[in-house]
């Protein structure tokens, strides 16, 4: 395969079979380079896990469900070192091309994965999302993006990077594949429709104001009951993402701590740095921020019960150049993060789309209960019909 996007990690090529009948025969799936395939190795964008790895003799069970739904494999995509990132980038590796815009980053950590799709070289993207990594490469590359309820979906063979908020996800290019790909993996459909959605001013009034009056319209578009609330949770944004930071972190060492002790010049100077963070943190930090998760998840479980779903922006800000500076890329990830840390802490799904016929880079995500995930498309799929 071509692949001038620098999607897919240059391995040679394995026989993957796959059914020859199924929901998903005729699609072509690009799985991250965190998921064990067999006949490849799996090194989480780092030379040193490359080395080490060997070639896997055994499918990961998520990626085997798609293969015998029909699925052709088509490569393991580039992913940010240790999927610890949300820019895209790799000094092993390389940065994929955002097709979109190549002058601007890919997003990670699901970079390969998201371009690929974007470039049309698959028509679905596995990644995982930790903070964001499905739906801000989503929302950079004008993708669909699906974080899953966490524990919804097998996560047997994939390397992890902070198991509290690791959920395996899917990126498409619309939503009807999304749909199918959520039947193949045994989300049970449903025809709920929310009570009622919620637009939080405390969140919209973090981005431009013109990006948010396009997503509120879009809302009301679709002709559906629509409740602003102030806030959804007693927390601020800053002291939940904070709170998300601290168990992040500390599980992200916990993950790597053998890499890291074993090889530190292996790995990336700023992701090297946020591993020792990680080791440095103070036992009862790391518990109050899990104090923080438990309260903002039985707040959000309260809100959300009764069919009611949360309307957010995917991402805070516009995505830097692939060129700017390490404070940009900083400054970037700490924005989005304050948004999309709430799925993390709660394990509630989301689902990020493009709008239609909205100027600019605009990614609207809709933030559902546990289990909620075909609702979530039901309501995604009569406003995109606008």
């Amino acid at each position: 395969m071509q692949d001038r996007w620098n999607a897919f990690m240059p391995y040679p090529d394995a026989d993957v079979g796959h059914a020859a009948i199924g929901p998903l025969f005729g699609l072509r799936l690009a799985v991250k380079d965190l998921f064990d395939v067999a006949g490849y190795p799996t090194a989480a964008g780092n030379a040193t896990v490359l080395a080490a790895s060997g070639i896997k003799p055994s499918t990961a069970p998520l990626v085997q469900t798609l293969l015998d739904a029909g699925v052709c494999f088509v490569g393991k995509s580039n992913t940010d070192e240790l999927a610890y990132s949300l820019i895209g980038g790799n000094i092993h590796f390389g940065m994929p091309i955002n097709p979109r815009d190549p002058n601007l980053i890919p997003g990670g950590s699901s970079s390969g994965s998201a371009v690929a799709v974007a470039a049309g070289l698959a028509d679905i993207g596995l990644g995982t999302d930790t903070s964001g990594s499905i739906r801000l490469p989503a929302a950079v590359n004008g993708l669909i993006g699906w974080r899953p309820t966490h524990g919804s979906l097998d996560n047997g063979a994939l390397r992890p990077l902070a198991p509290t908020f690791d959920v395996p996800g899917f990126m498409t290019r619309s939503l009807e594949p999304m749909a199918t790909v959520m039947s193949a993996v045994g989300v049970p459909a449903a025809n709920d429709q929310p009570s009622s959605i919620l637009i939080p001013e405390d969140i919209f009034q973090t981005i431009d104001d013109a990006v948010a009056d396009e997503m509120i319209a879009s809302l009301r578009s679709a002709d559906m009951p629509i409740r602003r609330t102030h806030t959804i949770a007693s927390f601020s944004l800053a002291d939940l993402a904070l709170a998300f930071i601290t168990i992040l972190q500390r599980e992200a060492w916990e993950s790597n701590q053998i890499l890291f002790e074993r090889s530190p010049e292996a790995i990336a100077p700023d992701i090297a740095e946020r591993l020792l963070s990680g080791s440095r943190l103070d036992d009862e930090e790391v518990r109050e921020a899990r104090r923080i998760a438990a309260l903002f998840s039985r707040q959000i479980d309260r809100l959300l019960c009764e069919n009611v779903i949360v309307a957010l922006p995917t991402l805070a800000m516009n995505p830097p150049t692939r060129d700017a500076e390490p404070e940009s890329f900083a400054a970037f990830r700490a924005a989005c993060i304050k948004l999309l840390c709430l799925s993390g802490l709660s394990g509630c799904p989301q689902l990020a789309f493009p709008i239609v016929n909205c100027t600019g880079n605009v990614s609207l995500s809709l933030f559902g209960a546990r289990s909620a995930d075909r609702m979530l498309m039901n309501v995604a799929r009569r406003l995109r019909a606008e």
